[in-house]
């Protein structure tokens, strides 16, 4: 099985080569083209988060249910921890079923498919200790620019804490793993909060903290930002994600994402949105103002009695 990674890349499904297997955005929505053997895990456009299934999920449940990997090609955009368990259950898919790794898969796609929103198997911490590779390198202002090459060591290093977790191996090297969920509340009005934190699994921290509609913001060091726009779930009003990315898009596009999950553009240079902290906030304060104060038209004058 071959794997090949272009950062950033959003292809369609029909351009592609046969026997290719596309991983979460790579081609956007779900697709199963089965005379071409091409095949699309994704979680992000076209879905509503609630119900459609984890990118590593969706591949877990393929192998299941009979597909045979081995002679396909991998397609990837990102290495994120999603993507890492799926290509760990591709390129070991008699595994699946043994029961760490279906707990790991289950913990790792659940947590995905609800932004942390709802804890799975209680392995949160050895969750971030696979991710821990990726997540350095994000904390470290590395990430975004690193080359398609430059990311194939991270996505190693997360198969091999794959393999030590499943093998029950972990233990010595789990006990180092440092709790790094800390946030800054930068606003909190009109039924949202305005979050920075350079954890890009902070999340699940903000849930339990009682947040439900949020903005996390990360600044990068070529000066753009990276935007993640969230609620808690698909059952939480008041924050229309999908009008956000209408309203964002109008003005720098590449805005968009799930029902519950999306955020800013993702550039192959890896930089993201060159919006202001300002005009993110006008934006989703826009969308979200009651009509009277999206009216251009002057109010109507009262009559006066008698």
């Amino acid at each position: 099985m071959n794997i090949v990674i272009k950062r950033g890349a959003v292809m369609r499904l029909e351009d592609m080569p046969f026997y290719s297997i596309f991983l979460d955005g790579f081609v956007s929505g779900p697709a199963i083209d089965s005379e071409n053997h091409r095949y699309s895990f994704d979680h992000h456009a076209g879905c509503i988060r609630f119900c459609t299934t984890s990118c590593c999920l969706q591949a877990m449940h393929a192998i299941l249910l009979g597909l045979e990997p081995s002679n396909y090609t991998v397609y990837c955009n990102d290495v994120d921890s999603d993507v890492c368990v799926a290509i760990w259950c591709l390129l070991n898919p008699t595994r699946c079923k043994e029961p760490l790794a279906e707990k790991l898969i289950n913990a790792v796609g659940k947590g995905d498919m609800f932004a942390g929103a709802i804890e799975i198997n209680g392995v949160k911490k050895i969750v971030e200790w696979i991710c821990e590779p990726q997540t350095s390198s994000i904390r470290n202002g590395d990430y975004e620019k690193l080359s398609d090459e430059g990311l194939k060591p991270i996505l190693e290093s997360m198969l091999h804490r794959i393999d030590l977790y499943v093998n029950g191996e972990a233990a010595v090297e789990f006990s180092k793993q440092q709790n790094n969920e800390e946030f800054k509340v930068l606003r909190q009005e009109n039924g949202w909060a305005l979050i920075e934190s350079n954890d890009p699994h902070i999340l699940s921290a903000v849930w339990h903290a009682g947040f439900e509609r949020v903005a996390v913001i990360r600044p990068l060091a070529d000066k753009s930002t990276a935007v993640t726009l969230a609620k808690k779930s698909d059952f939480i009003d008041g924050f229309p994600l999908e009008k956000i990315y209408e309203a964002f898009n109008e003005v720098e596009s590449g805005w968009g994402g799930s029902s519950s999950i999306g955020g800013a553009v993702r550039n192959a240079d890896g930089s993201r949105s060159k919006l202001s902290i300002k005009k993110i906030t006008e934006i989703i304060d826009l969308v979200l103002a009651p009509p009277e104060r999206l009216s251009t038209k002057p109010p109507k004058k009262k009559k006066k009695d008698g």
